[in-house]
């Protein structure tokens, strides 16, 4: 991509000495480029030396101005209204509320020294003093494998060999699932029911099909669909699994 950018600044800079008369819709045109490109780019090649090469290249866009630095007065002064709250505040006051009586504080504004505007700088603030300690990442650990028949998985998947339809809505609506019994110490399948009307019922006649063939492993474990989970407040719609975890 460099390479392709070069090459327009470089036939830019051929035009510019050998047709300066053109108007910049010309020189935009021919390169390719947008009129602004072209006013930025001519300026630069002008400002430059006719064969210099540097000048072809992108300038960097990292942040070479450094960082404002701020009042160590104010660093405390926010510090001592984090751990003493102000004015009666009978609670810990966040960055809003830090902001709002730093702009309030006699001492500051007899200093003249320049407060923060940002809550994003309130934040850096307090954790570079810690007062906001970071939670700790969980570490991962891997899961311990299961033994043949210990835990059996039961998911629902479409059946790319079969389109699906579209509702009036817009909607895509399934036409064929398959409701899958996997053993999860082996990673073999167990069992796979197909229709076309897999509802909270009839995904409960494949569990007591599978039951009926296997017995009751020692876990079953299954996604969030409702058809498993039942509703969200589990009144209008229970679910006849988590029903039985509860007994």
């Amino acid at each position: 991509m460099e390479e392709e950018w070069m090459r327009d600044r470089a036939l830019l800079r051929d035009l510019l000495t050998r047709y300066p008369l053109w108007t910049q819709q010309q020189y935009a045109q021919v390169v390719g480029r947008s009129i602004s490109w072209v006013k930025k780019w001519r300026k630069r090649l002008r400002e430059a030396e006719a064969h210099d090469v540097q000048v072809l290249m992108s300038r960097s866009r990292a942040h070479s101005a450094p960082y404002p630095s701020w009042d160590p007065r104010v660093e405390e002064r926010i510090v001592e209204m984090r751990l003493s709250p102000p004015e009666n505040l009978k609670r810990v006051p966040g960055p809003r509320a830090l902001l709002y009586y730093l702009a309030r504080d006699a001492e500051l504004q007899a200093l003249q020294v320049p407060l923060p505007r940002s809550t994003r700088t309130v934040w850096k603030m307090l954790h570079k003093h810690g007062c906001i300690l970071e939670r700790p990442k969980p570490k991962k650990q891997p899961l311990k494998p299961r033994e043949p028949l210990e835990e059996i998985q039961m998911d629902f998947k479409d059946v790319s060999t079969v389109p699906s339809s579209e509702s009036q809505e817009g909607k895509r609506q399934h036409i064929v699932e398959v409701c899958h019994f996997l053993d999860v110490g082996t990673s073999v399948l167990l069992g796979a029911h197909a229709r076309e009307d897999f509802h909270a019922q009839t995904a409960m006649q494949a569990v007591i099909g599978f039951l009926r063939a296997y017995g009751r492993p020692p876990m079953m474990t299954f996604d969030r669909d409702p058809r498993w989970v039942g509703s969200s407040s589990g009144r209008d719609f229970p679910s006849a699994l988590r029903q039985g975890n509860r007994i």
